[in-house]
């Protein structure tokens, strides 16, 4: 009875984070200045009405309402209830891998939850956040030269320039080439905070399988007439898909 109630602790903790993603995606590119991380309270989109607090409970508000605005009648997106369900299913496979105890379970989900929403943040608006990957940077160059959880120091070092260089690189080449950027500068930053993480070793496969994910959205997506490639969408999924065998492997 007692795992029972952990799992479902577990599920709306998660949903909840889930729902602090959706709001970091929405806000954090967002141009209006009135609007920031820290202000004014939840509201919806449409019709900018505030969100009572049992509209803003993870899964029980998207369906109590039906998927739609209780005060406009308009459409909640989906993937509000998509971000909840992810970042759900991400906390509790860590819970299960490492414990609900480990203080490695919150670091790890950190670190996933920021990346999640690079991922998404790209995917939606074609931008990254800075902050958000000198976090990954900092936090990786950390973990490993204090207590070495993903690999040792100098692997991190080695990541960081690698990862960074490598897409610097690419994109000079581009430059020289075509006179234009082949690759945005935040892609060279997200990738250099990854390979802080998890070493210049993970560049390699996180990498083609971000590039394959990147691709993929690039052709689903040109059929409906946007030639967009959100490669950062591709690094953050990667990353995520990477962390998960990397825990099933070597800490689970």
């Amino acid at each position: 009875m007692q795992e029972t109630y952990t799992i479902i602790f577990v599920i709306l903790l998660g949903g909840c984070m889930g729902s602090f993603a959706s709001m970091l995606i929405y806000r954090l590119p967002n141009n209006d200045r009135q609007i920031t991380i820290w202000e004014p309270q939840s509201f919806c989109p449409a019709c900018k009405v505030t969100l009572s607090i049992w509209q803003m409970i993870p899964f029980v508000s998207f369906l109590a309402l039906k998927g739609k605005c209780g005060s406009c009648n308009v459409k909640i997106n989906i993937s509000y209830l998509l971000n909840e369900a992810a970042v759900a299913a991400m906390l509790l496979f860590l819970v299960i891998s490492l414990g609900l105890s480990s203080v490695l379970t919150w670091v790890i989900f950190l670190l996933v939850l920021i990346l999640y929403v690079q991922a998404m943040m790209d995917l939606e608006t074609l931008l990254l956040s800075q902050p958000l990957s000198m976090a990954l940077v900092i936090s990786g160059l950390v973990l490993n030269i204090g207590f070495e959880i993903f690999t040792i120091p100098l692997d991190a070092f080695l990541g960081l320039i690698f990862g960074y260089g490598l897409l610097f690189a690419v994109n000079l080449l581009h430059k020289m080439i075509r006179e234009t950027d082949g690759i945005g500068a935040g892609d060279f930053l997200l990738l250099g905070g990854i390979g802080s993480i998890f070493g210049a070793s993970s560049i390699g496969p996180i990498l083609l399988l971000g590039s394959s994910i990147t691709l993929l959205v690039f052709v689903l997506n040109r059929k409906v007439g946007n030639t967009q490639l959100p490669l950062g969408f591709g690094l953050g999924l990667g990353a995520i898909v990477y962390s998960i065998f990397f825990i099933a492997l070597n800490l689970a």
